[in-house]
Order: structure tokens, then C-alpha cells, then sequence
């Protein structure tokens, strides 16, 4: 069946950016430009899809959103929702990203300052006095453009910043049915059996590596009465551990878990009277990689030299003109990802050097 992938991000309900790539499941390629980057290109949505770009976007309740469409064609050209990533920018695109600071400017002065773009209920008929022309019209005439009438100082920056060069993201799934990987996802999900389970924390990671090594030498790997799927089985298990194995300790940036039930069984309570749903299987998904490199690290410090010298536009001492009460209470948000809090660990150090 003929089908193509589009990745969709949303600024709002009124803006939708797709872009499409060769999937590499069909070949295990992935192609990719000069750069090493993987090649996208744009495409143009149907209205039924960007009518679901709006259904995803309020539904979800978060103007910038990122998900992935199925188009199919049987006949009939139909589109699905099959993930929604959340919060997502495009990588490379320099139109994407000078309209999301318009439009994310916007929704801030509409939340903020909505009186900047209301018209007031009464307006004069007439003016009695002669219009005065502007302030920035008397300082052309004058000849001092460029020059502020008054002090100011710099209260925020918003700007939306991707991390510098990574390795690639990979990911290992397996289905596991065994007791063990069943209830460590019962422990960490609530003892809810339809929940799906997050291991990111040292010691959630430690108790999966701990499972897995006590089962690891009971899969069976090149006897002839293993089948083909026993064999991926006992190997996918121990790619999981050799990866959580790597680098002799956990830090919990570049490796996460999830855990999510599949499949139930009904078994007697405890009690004995009635019973309970227990999840039988699960999908593991262990996700790991997308580590900064050495060129990465290095736009890192650059980055954070620019934003030191130039975030203020003056010829004065740039950032020593933020008020004083935010210079020594700086404060910076960043995603969960371990990839972005290195870049931004990085980043800010070089930032605050003269702060």
C-alpha cells in the first residue's frame, strides 16, 4: 500500500508546517544531505488535514505541537493521526521559524498587553488639534535614530533555541511477558494495570538493569529448537543490557524506559473473592543516543558568548544593562531532555562569565 508520512508542527490552531522523509523501514536508509543532516522537504496539507492540525492542536490544548500523519491511499485518499510528539519545532527551516516569532509574539501581547491591538469603543469624529508628528519622526529630523530618550533595561528574552550537533537517537522494542519486567512496570506506573510506566531515574534504571541481568542467561540464543523470534528475543534483551550497562552509572539524560501494557489476564484476587486484571504482556521501548558531540558542545559555548555580547542591541555593556534584581536571580527553562539541559548547562556558563 502507497503511503507517505508527513510530520506536521502547529504555532496555534491557524498554522500548520509539514514536511516529509524517506522512512527508512522501507530500505534501512536514511538519507541524508552534505551536512549529515536527514533530508526533508515541505509539502502542502489538504484541508481535511489542516482541519486535523486544528483538531490536534485544541484538543491537546498547546499551540505548538508536533505530530505525525499516515496518508493512504486505497482508493481513496484518507489521512490518520498516528503519534503526537507534543511540544516540537521543525529543525531547518528559516520561514518556519520567522513566522512562529511573529505568531508566538502575538499570542503573548494578546495574553499579556491585549489593549495594543483593541480599538477603542468611542473614537473621535474630529480632531481639534493639529496632529504632532511622532517621536521617531523628530529624532530623523533631529538626527538622533537609534538613540533612547530614557533609560532602559532589559526584563526577558523568549526565544526557542535547539541544541547543538548530537549522535543519532536510537530505539530497541521488544515485548516482554516475564514476571519480573511485569512487576517492576506495576511498581513504578501506580499498580494501575492499563498504565504505562517511565524509568529515567538512576535507580528505576538500576532495578530494570538489575532484572534484566537475572534473566538474560535463561534466553536461550542458537539451540535449534529456538525459533527466529526467540533468538530476536534473547537478543534484544541483551542489547538492553549492554546499554544500560554502558558507561558503569546512570545519569538519566541519555537513556529512558517505557514501559506500556499490551495484553491482560484475569486472575483470582488475593482475597479470593472475585477477580483482578493484571497485565500478561507489555512493549519495552528503551530509547538512548542523541548525545551532544564535540562540534556540538562547541556551538554550545558560542552560543552562549553571543547571547552575552548581543542580546542587549547597544553599544553600552550589553547584558550589565539587565535590571539588577533579574542579573542575580537569572533563571532559564529547559525541556527534560538530556541532550538540551547539557546544551543549556553549557550555554550559560559562558553566558553569566560577566554577569
Amino acid at each position: 500500500v502507497p503511503t507517505v508520512s508527513p510530520q506536521v508542527y502547529t504555532i496555534g490552531p491557524g498554522y500548520a508546517h509539514a514536511e516529509a522523509r524517506k522512512s527508512p523501514v522501507v530500505d534501512g536508509v536514511v538519507m541524508r544531505n552534505s551536512d549529515g543532516k536527514e533530508v526533508r522537504y515541505p509539502v502542502l496539507l489538504t484541508p481535511t488535514e489542516k482541519q486535523i492540525a486544528r483538531n490536534v492542536c485544541q484538543a491537546f490544548r498547546q499551540a505548538v505541537c508536533g505530530f505525525d500523519l499516515l496518508r493512504c491511499d486505497l482508493g481513496e485518499a484518507r489521512s490518520y493521526v498516528c503519534d503526537v510528539n507534543g511540544w516540537s519545532f521543525v529543525k531547518s527551516s528559516y520561514k518556519y521559524y520567522d513566522d512562529a516569532a511573529c505568531i508566538l509574539r502575538k499570542m503573548f501581547l494578546d495574553e499579556k498587553a491585549p489593549h495594543i491591538y483593541t480599538i477603542p469603543a468611542h473614537l473621535p469624529w474630529r480632531i481639534s488639534e493639529p496632529a504632532q508628528p511622532s517621536d521617531a519622526v523628530r529624532n530623523r529630523e533631529q538626527g538622533t535614530v537609534g538613540i533612547p530618550t530614557q533609560s532602559e533595561e532589559l526584563r526577558c528574552v523568549i526565544a526557542v533555541i535547539r541544541h547543538g550537533d548530537r549522535t543519532p537517537k536510537q530505539k530497541v522494542k521488544l515485548k516482554i511477558t516475564q514476571e519480573k519486567l511485569l512487576k517492576l512496570m506495576l511498581k513504578y506506573n501506580g499498580g494501575k494495570a492499563h498504565a504505562e510506566a517511565k524509568l529515567k531515574s538512576a535507580l528505576q534504571l538500576q532495578d530494570l538493569l538489575d532484572a534484566t541481568r537475572i534473566l538474560v542467561p535463561r534466553a536461550r540464543s542458537g539451540r535449534e529448537s529456538d525459533s527466529d523470534a526467540e533468538v530476536e528475543h534473547a537478543e534484544k534483551l541483551r542489547q538492553v543490557r549492554a546499554v544500560l550497562e554502558e558507561g558503569g552509572h546512570f545519569s538519566g539524560i541519555y537513556r529512558k524506559v517505557q514501559l506500556k501494557p499490551s495484553n491482560w489476564a484475569h486472575i483470582p484476587k488475593s482475597s479470593g473473592e472475585g477477580e483482578e486484571e493484571v497485565p500478561s504482556e507489555a512493549l519495552m521501548i528503551l530509547k538512548y543516543g542523541g548525545v551532544l558531540t564535540h562540534a556540538g558542545r562547541k556551538q554550545a559555548e558560542e552560543l552562549g558568548r553571543y547571547f552575552r555580547n548581543n542580546m542587549y542591541p547597544s553599544e553600552g555593556p550589553g547584558l550589565l544593562r539587565l535590571h539588577s534584581t533579574y542579573r542575580h536571580d537569572l533563571k532559564i527553562y529547559s525541556s527534560d531532555e538530556g541532550r538540551v539541559q547539557v546544551n543549556l548547562s553549557i550555554s550559560s556558563c559562558n553566558l553569566v562569565l560577566s554577569l
